[in-house]
């Protein structure tokens, strides 16, 4: 279903669907003068276990900023800069021993980042300023250039979810955004409320291993309105649904706070503390949504906002879920196609055509569903299941760059009955089932349930009805057969969660004029956050510019662009927005690999180019 605005032509968007221009414009803000920043020495830490310090969230900001653009600059005062010596490690850092204030203090962390938890009321509807608050999870990366005349501000980011943790983003990938955004611009990501570090948490199991062997109990089979396994996967929610309830929901619960109106706010509060009149802004996937609504409550306070895997927040809001997919299936074709141009030394399942790759493929899975494929060795001994493979498939469409080789090294493997090949290739097919009681000590290394309670609590509310999920189903599958059984338990979800929020936005997502135009990017082909609904959320926005990669994968991060780069680079210092219809390449494709020779590039390009292949191993898994 294709969600438009009001006076929108749906002929139009069509013509326009492949290549949607944008306008250039810049604008200029006022000078002002900022606080100093306030820096705190570290506590004395407490160590992480192995798990703990993969999953390590860090919150960092920093709180002087010099913003001005098309102007003289007011510079912020030079931040004091740590000692070596006083730097908190990876290994040590213990959120919870930070203390969450309402100013921002700055714990050095991470080699060079900086931390923090910014107490904010948990409620901005309750006139009591002393009320009840949440403590926010930050960590930053400090700009190369603070204390000089380049110094822009801080750019906030969101990976998406919803649910999912900015400080962990900062941890995978803090250095190779800040390569992409300049040297102008620190990188500041924060833990929307209820998630990662930031507390309370919105847990609704005891104990991380507990939610872990709960999910071991999925079984084998994907939704099916024709079986049972609709009200298995009903149920399953519902017990979810309960739970949460009971720890999270009530009056004062964290469930009930958690609406993307409450963090779009902490927002605005959080670029404030920072000295920044206007927030600049880069969200993916989810993160989108977030930046739609923020641009529609405070459309005075946008200041460089960038939206990156762009989901239409009506269908969102709706809590319906079904215009992701609209371009899923093309995504999936894409292997064969890749697989085919790269030849047999690059795709080990390489036939004369695309259609041949196909059949083959499917062949494999019609053969699995029939007889499961036993890998008795592997380190979490397995049986490979077609659920499993459609699975994979699923995943890797996020990251086809990434992760297409390791699908077709499977279904080689399956065909030629290769154990050892499968052994290896295990922990890519199903993440291994481990025991880490250490996780247990240290809640922001795990996942929670946030995603109902933002989502969820967003939406409309539309309890479980037999036959209209039925047909739900049916359309689902329709049109994505392949992704239809898989993300169609989100309707699920949201129609068996009770918890409602107190604040729930329900103005216009849209906006007559933003005080800076909005940016949208988009890949051409993207499985869960179509350019149809790009294409969609820009006409609400007038002025915002819209700019494709020709590429295939979740968000612009799937394909690495120094193209789209550069983009990004003069949007947020400029304030420059790309021509009319502009298309930027991908650099590099699945199975072909590189498509440029980087020998002929500058320095600086190289170094840019790199950052982009860095972030590719970062793209947000939307809705999971």
């Amino acid at each position: 279903m294709l969600c438009v605005s009001a006076g929108s032509d749906n002929s139009e968007l069509a013509r326009r669907y492949g290549i949607m221009g944008i306008l250039d414009q810049k604008s200029e803000y006022p000078a002002y003068t900022l606080p100093d920043v306030q820096l705190r020495p570290p506590k004395q830490q407490k160590r992480l276990g192995q798990r703990a310090r993969f999953w390590v969230i860090t919150l960092a900001a920093v709180g002087y900023v010099g913003l001005h653009f098309g102007g003289d600059v007011f510079l912020p005062q030079a931040a004091q800069q740590p000692a070596e010596s006083s730097v908190v490690s990876t290994k040590d850092l213990d959120w919870y021993e930070l203390e969450p204030s309402k100013d921002l203090h700055w714990t050095p962390c991470f080699d060079g980042d900086l931390c923090a938890r910014l107490l904010l009321p948990l409620d901005y509807l309750s006139p009591d300023p002393d009320g009840p608050t949440v403590a926010i999870a930050m960590r930053l990366v400090p700009a190369k250039s603070r204390g000089t005349p380049d110094y822009r501000g801080t750019v906030l980011v969101n990976p998406g979810g919803p649910g999912d943790s900015g400080t962990f983003l900062i941890a995978q990938a803090g250095e190779k955004l800040a390569r992409v955004v300049g040297d102008s611009f620190d990188v500041l990501g924060f833990d929307p409320r209820g998630t990662g570090a930031s507390t309370p948490n919105a847990d609704c199991f005891t104990m991380p291993r507990q939610r872990d062997m709960w999910q071991t109990s999925i079984g084998h089979r994907f939704i099916n309105t024709s079986d049972e396994t609709a009200e298995f996967f009903r149920t399953r929610v519902e017990v979810v649904g309960a739970r949460c309830e009971e720890y999270i929901g009530g009056e004062g619960g964290i469930g009930r706070f958690m609406s993307t109106a409450s963090t779009a706010t902490d927002m605005v509060k959080i670029s404030e503390k920072l000295g920044q009149e206007k927030v600049m802004y880069w969200g993916f996937s989810y993160g989108s949504v977030l930046g739609q609504y923020f641009s529609a409550m405070y459309p005075e306070k946008v200041g460089r906002v960038i939206i990156d895997g762009v989901f239409d927040s009506h269908n969102y809001r709706a809590a319906l879920w079904n215009s992701n997919l609209y371009d899923f299936e093309k995504v999936v074709e894409s292997l064969f196609t890749y697989c085919h141009q790269a030849g047999p030394l690059q795709c080990a399942l390489y036939e004369s055509s695309p259609d041949k790759i196909r059949a083959r493929y499917f062949a494999v899975l019609d053969a699995v569903a029939h007889k499961p494929v036993a890998v008795p060795l592997a380190e979490s001994p397995m049986v490979v299941t077609r659920r499993d493979l459609v699975w994979q498939l699923f995943a890797a469409t996020y990251r086809p760059l990434l992760r297409y080789n390791a699908v077709v090294d499977v279904i080689r493997a399956i065909e030629t009955g290769n154990q050892t090949g499968l052994v290896a290739l295990a922990p890519k097919i199903r993440q291994p089932a481990q025991c880490d009681c250490a996780a247990d000590q240290h809640p922001w290394n795990s996942e929670n349930e946030a995603f109902s309670a933002i989502a969820c609590g967003d939406g409309e509310e539309h309890p479980y009805d037999a036959e209209t999920y039925r047909k739900y189903y049916e359309d689902m599958v329709a049109e994505s057969p392949h992704g239809g059984p898989i993300w169609a338990i989100h309707y699920l979800q949201c129609a068996e969660w009770r918890i409602r929020p107190k604040w729930r936005y329900t103005g216009p997502l849209a906006a007559n004029a933003t005080a800076s135009p909005l940016l949208l990017i988009a890949p051409r082909f993207d499985p869960v956050c179509p350019l149809r609904d790009a294409l969609v959320v820009r006409e609400r926005y007038p002025g915002a510019g819209l700019l494709v990669q020709n590429s295939h994968g979740h968000c612009t991060l799937a394909a690495p662009s120094l193209c789209t780069a550069k983009h990004i680079q003069a949007y947020l210092k400029e304030g420059t927005l790309p021509e009319e219809g502009a298309v930027c390449e991908a650099d590099e494709l699945p199975f072909i690999g590189a498509v440029r020779d980087v020998s002929a590039l500058s320095v600086e390009d190289r170094d840019l180019l790199d950052a982009m292949r860095g972030l590719a191993e970062v793209v947000p898994m939307f809705g999971f």
